[in-house]
C-alpha cells in the first residue's frame, strides 16, 4: 500500500525560489491561485500542496508537490518515491535555489560571479570586485 508522505524541505522556504529553480531545471509544475490537489491513486488519496510536479517526473510513480507548514516548506510525495526523490530531486533543487540566493547577494553587493563546472561535474561560484 502506497501513502502520501511529508519529507521536510531543509533550506527551501520560498515557493517563489522553488518555482524559478523548477523552470531553471526544466521541470514541469503546476501552481495555482490557492491549492492544487495531489492526483493519488487507488491506494493513495488526493492531497492539497501550493505547488504539484505530475507523475513521472524523475521516474516517479505519483505526482508530489510542496505545501506550505508553519515550519516552512515540506514535499509531500508517495512513499514509494521518497527515496528517489531525497537523491534525485532534492539536492539538485537546493543547489539550484542556493546559486540564486548567491547570484541576487553578489547583484546587491555590486559584484560579478563567475562560474565554471569541475571535472566531478559540480558547479564552481567565483565572486570578484567589479
Amino acid at each position: 500500500m502506497s501513502r502520501y508522505v511529508h519529507v521536510t524541505a531543509t533550506a527551501l522556504a520560498d515557493l517563489e525560489e522553488i518555482a524559478s529553480a523548477l523552470e531553471g531545471l526544466g521541470l514541469p509544475f503546476e501552481r495555482r491561485h490557492g491549492q492544487v490537489m495531489l492526483e493519488g491513486s487507488l491506494e493513495c488519496p488526493g492531497e492539497p500542496v501550493d505547488l504539484r510536479l505530475p507523475a513521472g517526473t524523475l521516474d516517479t510513480v505519483e505526482d508530489f508537490g510542496f505545501v506550505r507548514t508553519p515550519d516552512g516548506l515540506r514535499l509531500v510525495c508517495g512513499e514509494l518515491d521518497q527515496r528517489l526523490l531525497a537523491e534525485r530531486f532534492l539536492p539538485p533543487l537546493r543547489a539550484a535555489v542556493t546559486e540564486a540566493r548567491v547570484r541576487d547577494a553578489a547583484s546587491e553587493a555590486g559584484l560579478a560571479i563567475e562560474h565554471t563546472t569541475v571535472a566531478n561535474g559540480r558547479r564552481r561560484l567565483v565572486l570578484r570586485r567589479r
